[in-house]
């Protein structure tokens, strides 16, 4: 079976698993700025990579099917893997410190302007909190008071019932 391979195509082929290579090296700085935002655990970071690389797998056989009508070349995998590097060590780390100050300033911009929304509603549950404590202390003083006399009253009480059983005895006469 003799297929139209050229040096032409093969070159052209070549270039186009760079590109490939540099787009899929553009996919993982995405994961890298969503690491770098969010908090993950290593049981997340592994499954991210394993979709990754899923991914990435998926595409290099579409491009590989599509355009060498499904013939493994070397010099393909070499490109893309060629691509995935020089874009991760050039535009890869510029993209992600750039996309990630960029979200920092968002957050700060998003959290400055919560905080001035949010400030009359601290303001009025610091003030709503230290009528509760006053009250709150006002309470305890006087449910202390109150409970003292109980106590109090409660003795007198019952030496009182207890005088009061001789008074109203009947005497006879």
């Amino acid at each position: 079976m003799m297929t139209d391979v050229t040096v032409a195509k093969e070159t052209m082929l070549f270039f186009q698993s760079l590109i490939l290579g540099a787009g899929l090296s553009l996919l993982y700085d995405v994961l890298r700025i969503i690491r770098r935002e969010t908090r993950h655990q290593a049981v997340a970071v592994s499954l991210e990579d394993i979709v990754y690389f899923l991914v990435c797998g998926m595409v290099t056989f579409g491009f590989i099917l599509k355009d060498n009508s499904g013939q493994v070349r070397g010099y393909i995998v070499v490109g893309e893997v060629i691509g995935w590097i020089i874009c991760h060590m050039t535009v890869g780390e510029v993209a992600v410190r750039i996309f990630v100050w960029v979200f920092d300033l968002v957050k700060r911009i998003i959290c400055f302007w919560v905080s001035i929304l949010i400030s009359p509603f601290v303001w009025i549950g610091r003030r709503f909190c230290r009528l509760i404590r006053k009250i709150e202390k006002r309470l305890c003083i006087n449910l202390k008071k109150v409970m003292q006399k109980e106590k109090y009253n409660l003795k007198r009480k019952r030496m009182m019932l207890y005088n009061l059983g001789s008074r109203f005895r009947k005497t006879r006469v």
